[in-house]
């Protein structure tokens, strides 16, 4: 887990693809976004870029 933690600060691109498919989910979903809303789709964006930096993680401990 060391290393993993070690490699996420250079895989930000990851976290910032889940944010931007976060807000555009928000963006096409809601005219008028709440704060509600946000919240919940930036913490969407933020899981699905972590799931994306760790799937690429798990694959490259395999090898």
């Amino acid at each position: 887990m060391g290393k993993y933690l070690k490699k996420r600060y250079k895989n930000y691109v990851s976290i910032a693809l889940g944010l931007l498919i976060g807000f555009i989910g928000a963006a096409i979903l809601f005219d008028k976004p709440d704060y509600k809303t946000g919240v919940f789709f930036i913490l969407l964006g933020l899981i699905v870029g972590e799931i994306i930096l760790f799937t690429k993680w798990f694959k490259e401990q395999k090898e």
